[in-house]
């Protein structure tokens, strides 16, 4: 009960911070440190602390006051000191097996926290509570606390919530609702990867490992399991580095990779023994041992298991004790060294026999009877393991009443008894019979919803009873029996046939539609995903714009535009004329996972073919334009390449809002228009001077929205040259010919014959 209760509540070890200028007492400090490997001291430092008097709002101080105020605070705990006290003993508690006191300390917590108004610490305590409640299979009563605690309103990016999704999710598992809780594990993974919260990140790849190992698929879990290490790497979480080694131990044994076995619970034995958890490492040692006499070396075996002996003993647990006395007698058993096996395994059978623990006291009896068949001792043997079978018959244990029947069946066999051999051969064919059926139902229950797989078996089970009574009155209902018997197949198949079509449509939908918002060609969001955000993100920096224009701040220059850089990349244009198509195809592959890996976290990349791609990136990311534009320009020129590519670029650049104090004046597609003006700009400076080139239109504060009305180019040129538009580029802006690109107006001819 420790670990499983140490597993839930140790990812959420402490109360919230405690404000700046209120230093955490030495005794609160030193009970976080014990809580995991000394909760028992963990819990008497956390009552002395409680006998403090509390200090009065009106008695609080700063540093800045006389030396005899601050040793007098000694003696007093303030509110927040209180909650934090609370917390630790409940946790403490719990990690010490006393769940019921656990539950008093969280519940005067709780209080406390509604009494005072503190949103923080009554979350926090709810959570702890929560996880109280799951230890004890309290799944309910664990939802309405949840519940209640994502009724508490908190700032967006406190910590706590991330917590909440966790525990939200592990309540999910125990209502088998595997998908939700899957989806809420990823999304916490993600948000802390986001957030660099290395902890948060490792104990929820450590939790989806759990749920994959609940769906036995090993190999997703243990992935996950090294993921949680990986990430961990030498930092200092003794406690979930060691629960992840363990678990990776535990699936490369049953996939038969002892080497890898042994590595992982060495690492978790090692993890434990600084954490200074004694009952974490005794488990931890019983695990090696198991692992490593499983590799063939019980000599070594031996060693782990006295090791965890000696531990024991101080420790005083006469049922851990008895446990470790049935290894010892297994692996001395597997040595052949019979005086010792028997010693140890009558040790363990006293122990079970004293602690009334009929499973263990089963596979001891079952231990002896193997021992003492090997030595022909057949009269001996068959009383273990008869007793053995009587005992698993009383616990209704299959497997422990499989084990029973197959040394029994071999005990006949080798004393030439083939009657009785042959009569408990066929009980272990039944009993392997019920656990295959036990284990299709298990692994039913844990891909679909409890409930609904309970209520399919009432089902089941009433449409057998109908069909008795049919039987019965087969006479007088034979022509509805058989009309039902030849439809109801027929409808159930229509309606599963149906069911499964629409699913995959759906499903392929809604591939199609994710392709469509991807180029192929790099993998990069394309122009449709690009013209599905432009005209939302437009109306949102609209809004702020006229917010800003409407405000008293007017003064202070618009600073929440989105820049827009349309960048000409010319080797992308006649890539596939020059090298070929395969060669052209991985190329673009490669340069798309290269810029992603390349962008700015706040910035998003848009492939509009033809070499032409869009950089958008909100001003406050950008100190100066030109450090980002050096940046873009040499993270082309760095793309490795094993063709000779003109890496040279240009580049146009406006920002949104274009008219701050009249954001409505531009549409999406007229600023496109600006902004392909200013790559032509950037286009023929480039080609007159023969490096990469740049150019930035740039309306100035005092322009009139009228003055846009029309052609947008002709106007945007207009506007140039009357300096209502600002002009900032990589070299001399007096080197672009704005009347060469001005748009051709269409001709009288042209008007007369339309």
């Amino acid at each position: 009960m420790i670990l499983s209760v140490a597993v839930l509540v140790s990812h959420l070890a402490g109360a919230p911070p405690l404000s700046s200028y209120q230093p955490e007492p030495a005794e609160l400090q030193r009970a976080r440190r014990l809580m995991l490997s000394r909760p028992g001291e963990c819990v008497a430092l956390t009552h002395f602390f409680l006998q403090r008097k509390e200090a009065r709002p009106a008695s609080m101080f700063n540093s800045r006051q006389e030396l005899d105020k601050l040793e007098q605070a000694k003696r007093y705990r303030t509110r927040g000191q209180t909650f934090t006290a609370w917390q630790l003993q409940a946790l403490c508690q719990a990690n010490d097996g006393q769940l019921l006191t656990a539950d008093a300390s969280i519940n005067k917590a709780i209080a406390l926290a509604r009494q005072q108004r503190q949103p923080d610490a009554l979350v926090t305590a709810l959570l702890i509570k929560t996880k109280l409640a799951l230890a004890t299979d309290h799944t309910a009563q664990a939802q309405s606390l949840l519940d209640e605690a994502k009724s508490v309103s908190l700032p967006a990016g406190d910590g706590l919530i991330g917590d909440l999704q966790l525990l939200q999710a592990t309540v999910l598992m125990h209502r088998h609702r595997y998908d939700e809780a899957r989806q809420l594990y990823e999304q916490v993974r993600l948000q802390a990867l986001q957030q660099d919260d290395m902890l948060r990140q490792s104990w929820a790849n450590f939790l989806l490992g759990d749920y994959y190992l609940q769906l036995q698929q090993d190999e997703l879990a243990l992935s996950h399991f090294l993921e949680t290490l990986d990430v961990l790497g030498d930092r200092r979480q003794f406690y979930v580095k060691a629960l992840a080694a363990k678990k990776t131990a535990a699936i490369y044994a049953a996939l038969g990779q002892n080497d890898k076995a042994l590595q992982f619970a060495n690492q978790s034995t090692t993890e434990f023994e600084q954490l200074g958890n004694s009952p974490l490492l005794i488990s931890s040692l019983i695990n090696l041992g198991r692992v490593t006499r499983a590799g063939d070396d019980a000599n070594l075996a031996l060693v782990y298991f006295f090791n965890a002996l000696d531990l024991v003993k101080i420790q005083g647990d006469a049922k851990l004790m008895a446990q470790l006395y049935l290894e010892l007698g297994q692996s001395y058993s597997d040595l052949g060294n019979d005086k010792e096996a028997r010693h140890y395994l009558n040790l363990a059978r006293s122990g079970f026999e004293h602690t009334d623990d009929l499973p263990r006291q089963t596979d001891t009896l079952i231990q002896l009877g193997k021992m003492y068949l090997a030595q022909h001792e057949y009269g001996v043997a068959l009383l273990h393991l008869e007793r053995a079978k009587a005992t698993a018959e009383q616990l209704d244990d299959v497997l422990r009443l499989m084990e029973s029947h197959r040394w029994l069946s071999r005990l006949f066999e080798q004393s030439g008894n083939m009657a009785a051999a042959l009569t408990h051969q066929k009980a272990l064919h039944a009993y392997f019979k019920r656990a295959t059926t036990v284990n299709r139902l298990l692994t039913q229950s844990l891909v679909q919803d409890n409930e609904q797989q309970l209520q399919q078996e009432r089902e089941l089970s009433e449409l057998g009873r109908r069909s008795e009574k049919l039987q019965q009155d087969r006479e007088r209902f034979a022509l509805l029996a058989a009309g039902l018997s030849l439809l109801s197949p027929l409808l159930l198949y229509g309606l599963l046939r149906n069911h499964i079509r629409s699913r995959r449509l759906w499903q392929q939908n809604q591939d199609l539609q994710q392709l469509l918002l991807v180029e192929p060609a790099t993998g990069l969001p394309n122009w449709r995903q690009l013209m599905q955000r432009l005209p939302q993100e437009m109306a949102r920096q609209q809004q702020r714009s006229e917010q800003w224009y409407l405000s008293e701040e007017q003064a202070r220059p618009f600073d929440d535009k989105i820049y827009y850089m349309l960048l000409q990349v010319p080797f992308m244009s006649n890539l596939r004329e020059r090298v070929g198509l395969a060669a052209a195809s991985q190329i673009q592959l490669q340069l798309g996972e290269y810029l992603r890996g390349r962008l700015h976290p706040r910035a998003r990349l848009y492939d509009l073919r033809d070499g032409q791609f869009i950089y958008a990136i909100p001003q406050k990311e950008v100190a100066e334009l030109a450090p980002i534009l050096t940046a873009l320009e040499r993270m082309f020129a760095e793309f490795p390449c094993e063709f000779e590519l003109d890496r040279q670029i240009y580049t146009g650049i406006i920002g949104h809002p274009f008219l701050p104090k009249a954001p409505n004046a531009l549409d999406d597609l007229r600023l496109g228009d600006v902004l392909y003006l200013a790559l032509a700009a950037a286009r023929e400076l480039a080609h007159s001077t023969g490096e990469p080139a740049w150019v930035e239109l740039v309306a100035v504060d005092c322009q009139q929205a009228a003055f846009f009305t029309g052609d947008i180019r002709s106007c945007c040129i207009q506007g140039i040259m009357k300096g209502l538009v600002k002009v900032n580029s990589s070299h001399k802006k007096q080197q672009i010919n704005w009347q060469a690109l001005q748009p051709a107006l269409p001709s009288e001819d042209s008007r007369g014959a339309v």
